[in-house]
């Protein structure tokens, strides 16, 4: 994963009080601190969701994206992404649908939570179905398209082939 921002370990500043941070050993860790106020910044992985969605309740074909920017650009994914401040993860899955697929989708159940291999990130993947839209390329995604689950294109991201074969197997 790439940061957008300078990565936390990199800051100089406290975000609370803008003192210099320094590094000191927390919890067997060393982690950033500002002596001047106390901050402790406790580095945590971002939350994100991504679904297999199916074209009907049904078993039937599924959406893939096609991703528009890195990582893993120009590679096919379930739909997904990350989860907002005020959101619960149904919410989040809910609206990244829309916004990268163009589709209204119903939840109809958890498959399970994932870390990525790097630990940046924590998944949690849904099955959904489409309930309304035609399906088409969001502002952050090259392609939509439907597949039969037996005819997948390889995907981008270990943690998504690995919720396909869990639903695969069930």
């Amino acid at each position: 994963m790439q940061w957008r921002h300078a990565p936390p370990r990199a800051w100089k500043y406290c975000p609370l009080c803008r003192g210099d941070l320094t590094n000191h050993a927390w919890d067997g860790k060393t982690r950033r601190y500002c002596p001047q106020c106390g901050f402790v910044y406790w580095e945590r992985p971002l939350p994100a969701v991504a679904a297999i969605i199916r074209e009907s309740s049904h078993q039937g074909r599924v959406a893939l994206v096609r991703r528009r920017y890195p990582p893993e650009e120009g590679q096919w994914t379930l739909p997904g992404g990350g989860i907002e401040a005020g959101e619960s993860i149904e919410q989040a899955m809910i609206r990244e649908a829309q916004e990268e697929t163009a589709l209204t989708i119903a939840l109809d159940g958890e498959i399970g939570t994932w870390s990525t291999p790097s630990f940046e990130t924590i998944i949690t993947f849904f099955v959904a179905h489409r309930v309304n839209g035609e399906l088409q390329a969001g502002s952050d995604a090259l392609e939509a398209m439907w597949f039969d689950l037996d005819r997948l294109p390889s995907l981008a991201f270990s943690t998504h082939q690995d919720a396909v074969r869990q639903y695969l197997e069930r």
